[in-house]
Parts: C-alpha cells; structure tokens; sequence
C-alpha cells in the first residue's frame, strides 16, 4: 500500500505542475470538478507503474457526484480535498467512512480510454502533459512538498 500511496502523491503533484491552459478544462481548477478524469488518469498511471487494475467508483452525496479508484476494499483518492469536510491532498486506505457515505458503485475499469473518442484522445493528451516521460521522474522529489503536508 505504501508504494501505491507514493505514487497517488507523485501523480496528484505532477497535475499540480501542470501547465493549466494545456489540460483539458475539466482539470484547470484541479481538484475541484477534476475527479473524474483526474481517477481515469490515476488509474493509467498506477497501471503503468505495476499496481494493477483498479476500478472506477462514482458516488453521490448532497446532490453532488464524487469518484475514486477502488480494488476491494483499498480506495485511492487524489480530489476528496475538494469537499469542506475533508482535508488530505491523498487518501489510500482500505475502505473509509467518508466514501462510504457516497455509496460509491463500480462503474468500470479505470481506463481514459472507455469513453471513446474525443474523449480518450483528449484524455491521453492531458496525460502526456501531466506525466511527460516517466523514466524521469524522481517519486521523493516530486511529492516532497505534498509529503510536508500530510505523512506517508
């Protein structure tokens, strides 16, 4: 779990280095309204790191959606900060309250290409922007102004 937690915390800092008039607009006030493209692209990245397929969960409270990355009970969460009632940048564990008051349902894969086109050609785009070449990244020097924030 925790290099999966690395990783949610490298990725979330990569969308936060992110040119914003190159992402898609569904992510240019990250995390606010970006979970759902942001989850899909969170789902490729931890897929291409070796962690496995995780599942697209979409739930709704108050009137308003939310989805995450889930695989059994372990649930991934880079834009539940998004919400008042919640304050980590990056949330990995095995199940949670909190999500559980979305009654989150597995919707699909968590894979930008579901959608179809132009959505998986826009998608793919915002993911070469975001991640650019992974053999460069360096996972403690990315997250380390996140890791201040909350502990690993």
């Amino acid at each position: 779990m925790d290099d999966v937690k690395k990783a949610a915390f490298t990725f979330r800092a990569l969308v936060e280095a992110a040119p914003k008039e190159g992402l898609p607009i569904s992510l240019q006030n990250f995390p606010n309204g970006a979970c759902g493209d942001t989850t899909l692209l969170l789902g490729r990245y931890l897929t291409e790191l070796g962690h496995g397929e995780f599942r697209y969960y979409l739930g709704r409270r108050d009137g308003r959606s939310h989805a995450w990355l889930q695989r059994g009970p372990l649930i991934v969460d880079i834009t539940a900060d998004q919400f008042d009632d919640f304050d980590d940048p990056v949330f990995v564990a095995d199940g949670s309250p909190w999500h559980g008051v979305f009654a989150g349902e597995d919707q699909h894969a968590a894979d930008p290409t579901v959608f179809g086109e132009p959505i998986t050609s826009s998608l793919a785009a915002a993911y070469t922007l975001i991640v650019g070449n992974p053999q460069d990244q360096h996972p403690h020097t990315i997250c380390q102004s996140l890791a201040k924030r909350t502990s690993l």
